[in-house]
């Protein structure tokens, strides 16, 4: 990712620190600089971890003028809490985004479109019915043929999974097989067969737009739908990345057909790429909306007041590509929708009708960050909320659904019976949502009582969240 200097107001703002620390490296040396330890190294980032966050964090007035770093262990501890001052009307922290990248694991997946996992993602459908939600392609799971609706029977040989059985270690055993080096499970298949895999942790490449398709309705409207699980950066090193060149292409498809109405699968997608989510905007924008605003900043008064930030942070306004001219567009989501996810329907609600279809709420994330280098850490502090052209944003508790359906876990995407696609084709065909049984599908196995454990689901959805990234800021690695 670039990296520029920083400007004259945050140079001064750590004049003084950085003297302290790198006052020897001025002076004429006989010899190499030797090697800062292992402890000096995590007490310098936790020093900058406060002092980079004090600066850039959009809620900076909320921060202590000092604070004492060396009382916590890591920078994850800094960091952790300074998300604690900021508070809302609840008295509950505003901020559970910010975070420490000590792996380059954004860089990797949200730039380069790399992944490091099994390749698959789990959510339960009912107290003791875990199953698999998402298998991506190309990935180990993808390899031993893993399909979405596959039930879980036991992990690494355990098969007392239900949420009660793990929530007496705060389910510490399922999350901890989900971030291993291998991971065996059973699974039971639609047709009741069995099968045990075990998947090694692998990097493999991503595809965000695994399903799309065309529908044609009952009276011939042309409807477009796609599966898009990432906002995964279209430009990387300024060269276009496959996920443009994928979404150039299902969007080429979408207006030879004559699509005007478009249902985007949000459900699993935490975010990526702010420019990402530009472009689709850009894409999926009416005509009349070219060169009016997409959406603006809010930040802090450090940042409002640089000239630099300030025209990295400046308003963005559409700019209509593509021959899409849509009436309606529908969201699919559930509450691990977040981030870039909201970004994207905000920013095209005040510009042709909108509707949300899934669970409740979305995550609730209307805020960003961009990169901050620390050594071989990245600093990720919340820097900006960001503003539809209405002025409508801060959603920190979700984008509420126009229709509340739960996930359907037991259908693949694309498929008719799947009540969020079954709803949004009822919609584009009747101007109005239907019973939920119109797709011909009333199970007792899909109305059970037996409800998941939201707080699990989100944090299930959330596991390697996006988030939403801007990384064309004028930022300074560190010495």
């Amino acid at each position: 990712m670039k990296r520029t200097s920083f400007s004259c107001l945050l140079r001064s703002f750590f004049v003084l620190w950085l003297f302290v620390f790198t006052f020897s490296a001025c002076k004429k040396s006989e010899g190499p600089e030797p090697e800062l330890s292992r402890e000096q190294k995590e007490g310098l980032l936790k020093d900058s971890v406060y002092l980079y966050t004090k600066f850039v964090y959009l809620w900076e007035d909320a921060l202590p003028n000092s604070f004492n770093t060396r009382q916590y262990d890591t920078g994850e501890d800094v960091l952790d809490a300074l998300t604690q001052f900021k508070k809302d009307a609840g008295g509950q922290p505003v901020d559970r985004y910010s975070f420490l990248d000590r792996t380059g694991a954004v860089s990797e997946e949200i730039q380069e479109g790399l992944a490091g996992d099994f390749g698959f993602d789990l959510r339960y459908t009912a107290e003791d019915d875990l199953r698999v939600k998402l298998v991506q392609p190309n990935s180990p799971a993808s390899a031993e043929g893993l399909e979405r609706s596959w039930r879980i029977i036991s992990i690494n040989g355990n098969t007392n999974i239900g949420q009660k059985a793990l929530s007496s270690n705060n389910f510490r055993a399922l999350l901890e097989a989900l971030a291993g080096s291998s991971i065996t499970l059973k699974l039971r298949k639609p047709d009741n067969a069995e099968v045990t895999v075990t998947l090694p942790r692998k990097q493999y490449a991503l595809n965000p737009i695994p399903f799309s398709k065309v529908y044609t309705t009952g009276n011939g409207k042309k409807v477009g739908y796609f599966v898009f699980n990432s906002f995964i950066s279209i430009e990387n090193k300024n060269i276009p990345t496959a996920t443009k060149v994928k979404i150039d292409a299902v969007m080429a498809d979408f207006q030879t057909a004559g699509v005007r109405e478009m249902i985007v699968d949000l459900r699993y997608n935490g975010g990526g790429s702010v420019q990402t989510a530009e472009y689709l905007t850009d894409l999926l924008a009416p005509a009349d909306a070219n060169g009016k605003v997409m959406y603006t900043y809010n930040m802090n008064k450090n940042l409002a007041a640089d000239k630099d930030f300030k025209a990295a942070f400046a308003p963005v306004n559409i700019s209509k590509k593509g021959t899409l001219n849509l009436n309606n567009i529908y969201f699919i989501t559930t509450g691990g929708t977040a981030s870039a996810s909201e970004l994207l329907i905000n920013s095209l609600k005040p510009y042709l009708p909108v509707w949300v279809i899934g669970e409740q709420y979305t995550y609730g994330k209307p805020v960003g960050f961009f990169p901050i280098p620390i050594f071989d850490t990245e600093l990720y502090a919340v820097s900006f909320e960001t503003l539809n052209s209405k002025g409508e944003g801060r959603y920190y508790s979700g984008i509420p659904a126009n229709r509340s359906e739960r996930d359907d876990l037991l259908e693949p995407f694309g498929s008719l019976a799947e009540d969020c696609l079954a709803q949004a084709l009822y919609h584009a065909e009747y101007g109005s949502f239907g019973t939920r049984t119109i797709a011909g599908v009333s199970s007792i196995e899909r109305t059970s009582s037996a409800r998941a454990s939201v707080l699990l689901n989100t944090a299930l959805d959330r596991k390697g969240n996006k988030d939403m990234f801007k990384f064309d800021v004028p930022v300074k690695q560190l010495p």
